[in-house]
């Protein structure tokens, strides 16, 4: 008995000096199961010995207690070991298994116009995926389909038969609809909760879809979407401010993790949010575009486009206080988008007499002449370098002053004026008004013009150049620098993009008004805008005139070249106008490419691009609620159609005190249809004052 007690000792002395070595070898986990063996193999030899002295039943029930709480040891010993000695394995494991990735992709941002009108926009698609291989098995799958029909036909064919041959070879994805939107998801919804469809049976795939309001008047301004991309995942913008602003208008995708359930269907809720600071839709671009003055500068194109089917057409509408394009408008449109042709910008054309007030201001400006310049002309035409300059009627024949030069466009009064500046200067004064560079509109695809140096010009360039033939400009070239000569002198760049936000409202980008540089002095440009004024009312611009409204105007005949010369009865009709010619808010560029009619003259400027000129304007009066007796609205700057929101109304007021504007406003506010007969002051109404607004549904003025 002695010799086993001193084996025992050995043995435990052994045990403890490995249990010491291995710990400080740094081998725990060795170290740790010879302490357990140690301490259960102790314990065990202590028991067995004191149930010897016990008696059978207690001994039996002292020896099953032991192996209770010896297997309870073990398992906290398992469990001690996975949660402190093998923590960070099993934490990785549970963490591979349970913990993953999974992305957000935003949206586009939205193109919006100047009074917040959503013109470009992204919406949610999805497409309906069932899975073969649990669809197959269900009682009521042909019912199902049947439902499923009535939302949107598949857009596979022999389903029945691709079905089970999709479920025989084990697959687990089919797509059977394409591009289903919210309001037929929410209806397949009903139809998968009808028949208890929750287990994958069928499900959608998100995505988005480009949308486009009024894509016809709007297409050369907005643009579209291109390609796909792979470097970025994602369509690109391949035209128009799409492209030109894709980096702020582009979707994000951003990367978050997750617990998920078995299988990593479900994401499960967490405490622990990870990039919810960064925005995953674009950014949002609010254009100077007025749509409704988009819609009716369009429309009015496309009306006299049909009439007199010439092979181009360009409209635009700038503010010329500070450089922002209200309206844009090109013909013809082509009906693949891919030949989408902004002319405004991407077309070069030889302007003709809508040109003339550029190099009359320059004139003005160097002092070579005033109003009291008398030119000579006493044929009607004059002879220089071998070639005839003629007028096209007899106006201006005799000695004529810049004012007549002007009011009856005559071509050899300004080839006169032309003569009173060097080549040099005359240059100079294209290159001021930026006639030698690109405006640098903010969108893509703007035409680089090419012109040739002053020393390079022949005899008759100067002389053709100052009547707007032999220099070939896009139009919106042409309006800012005609913007330039009647808004005071001052050249400013054009622009289409107000702002850009972030989706939450902060504005990330403000576009303001740039004035490059002064160009002419204001009492110049104020002679200007007094002989724009004269020539609508008195001379060639009459048919751009609106009765009661003060309004400058000049009208342009350009004849087109051709291979060999200039090409006869063909012209660039065109009409320049500015509204109110006072303190110009609205300029206006009308320009017709080759019109047809039956009498050549009634191709002119006067004839067919005054008219549309006129029409528009009118129509943006009406929208804006300008009448003549409160034109004068204009004159402090910004303006408004719109009562207070805080103002009701209960009963019809008294107009013949307050004008017409407040009839527009209050028929705005209420939705009450509105008719104007007349123009000037107003003389009756009706319904008559007094009467509640509830029951009013059209209201009917009369102008004296």
């Amino acid at each position: 008995m002695e010799n086993k007690r001193k084996v025992i000792r050995i043995i435990n002395l052994l045990i403890i000096f490995l249990i010491i070595l291995f710990f400080f070898l740094n081998k725990v986990t060795v170290a740790v199961t010879l302490l357990i063996i140690f301490l259960f193999g102790n314990i065990i030899r202590l028991i067995l010995k004191r149930s010897r002295e016990m008696e059978l039943f207690n001994q039996r029930i002292y020896l099953f207690s032991f192996i209770m709480i010896l297997l309870f040891g073990i398992l906290g010993l398992k469990l001690a070991q996975v949660q402190l000695m093998k923590h960070e394995k099993f934490a990785d494991m549970a963490k591979n298994q349970s913990y993953g990735k999974y992305y957000l992709n935003g949206k586009r941002g939205k193109i919006l116009d100047s009074r917040g009108m959503e013109l470009a926009y992204d919406i949610d698609i999805y497409k309906v995926i069932i899975d073969p291989k649990r669809f197959y098995v269900l009682e009521k799958k042909n019912k199902i389909v049947t439902e499923l029909k009535k939302i949107k036909p598949f857009t596979i064919k022999n389903f029945k038969t691709k079905l089970k041959d999709n479920y025989s070879k084990n697959k687990r994805y089919m797509k059977i609809i394409n591009k289903v939107d919210e309001v037929q998801k929410n209806k397949i919804d009903e139809i998968l909760s009808m028949y208890k469809i929750k287990s994958n049976e069928i499900y959608f795939e998100h995505s988005t879809q480009r949308k486009y309001f009024s894509y016809h008047e709007l297409a050369p301004i907005v643009g579209f979407m291109g390609a796909y991309s792979g470097e970025e995942r994602r369509k690109l913008g391949a035209y128009g401010i799409e492209r030109y602003y894709d980096k702020y208008l582009k979707r994000n995708k951003i990367e978050k993790n997750g617990y998920y359930t078995n299988l990593r269907k479900l994401l499960l809720p967490s405490d622990k949010k990870n990039n919810d600071f960064l925005e995953k839709d674009g950014n949002n671009i609010q254009l100077t575009i007025d749509y409704y003055i988009q819609y009716i500068l369009d429309d009015e194109m496309q009306k006299q486009f049909e009439k007199v089917t010439p092979k181009s057409a360009v409209g635009i509408i700038m503010d010329p206080s500070n450089g922002k394009i209200l309206a844009m408008s090109s013909y013809p449109r082509a009906e693949n988008i891919a030949y989408l042709n902004n002319r405004a910008i991407r077309s070069q054309y030889e302007m003709g007499s809508i040109f003339k007030p550029i190099i009359m201001a320059a004139a003005y400006e160097e002092g070579v002449i005033n109003d009291s310049t008398r030119l000579d002309n006493p044929d009607g035409y004059i002879m220089r370098y071998g070639h005839k300059i003629r007028d096209s009627d007899s106006h201006g024949i005799g000695q004529i002053s810049p004012q007549t030069v002007m009011r009856v466009s005559s071509n050899v009064g300004m080839s006169l004026i032309s003569e009173k500046l060097d080549s040099l200067t005359f240059e100079r004064y294209l290159k001021k008004f930026n006639l030698y560079d690109k405006t640098g509109i903010d969108t893509f695809g703007e035409l680089a013009p090419r012109q040739l140096p002053y020393k390079k010009w022949d005899g008759m360039k100067k002389y053709t150049m100052s009547y707007g033939q032999g220099i070939a400009i896009t139009p919106l070239q042409m309006i800012a620098s005609l913007a330039t000569t009647v808004n005071g002198g001052i050249y400013y760049e054009p622009y289409l993009v107000d702002s850009i936000k972030s989706p939450a409202g902060v504005t990330i980008k403000k576009n303001i008004p740039d004035p490059k540089r002064r160009v002419i002095s204001k009492e110049t440009s104020k002679k200007i805008r007094e002989m724009l004024k004269e020539t609508v009312e008195k001379g060639t611009g009459r048919n751009g005139g609106i009765s009661g409204y003060s309004i400058g105007g000049k009208t342009g005949t350009a004849q087109i070249s051709g291979r060999g010369g200039y090409l006869k009865q063909e012209y660039m009709s065109s009409f320049i106008g500015i509204f109110p010619s006072e303190n110009p808010k609205y300029i206006v560029l009308i320009m017709f490419e080759k019109p047809n009619a039956e009498n050549y003259w009634r191709k002119f400027g006067a004839w067919v691009a005054a008219p549309v000129f006129k029409n528009t304007l009118s129509r943006i009066l009406k929208y804006k609620g300008i009448t003549p007796e409160n034109v004068d609205v204009l004159e402090g700057g910004d303006y408004t159609n719109t009562l207070p929101e805080n103002i009701d109304l209960d009963v019809l007021p008294d107009f013949r005190g307050n004008g017409v504007r407040l009839a527009l406003m209050i028929a705005n506010k209420y939705k009450i249809e509105i008719v104007i007969d007349g123009r000037g002051q107003i003389i009756d109404q009706s319904p008559k004052p007094g009467t509640k607004i509830e029951d009013i549904k059209k209201i009917k003025i009369k102008l004296r």
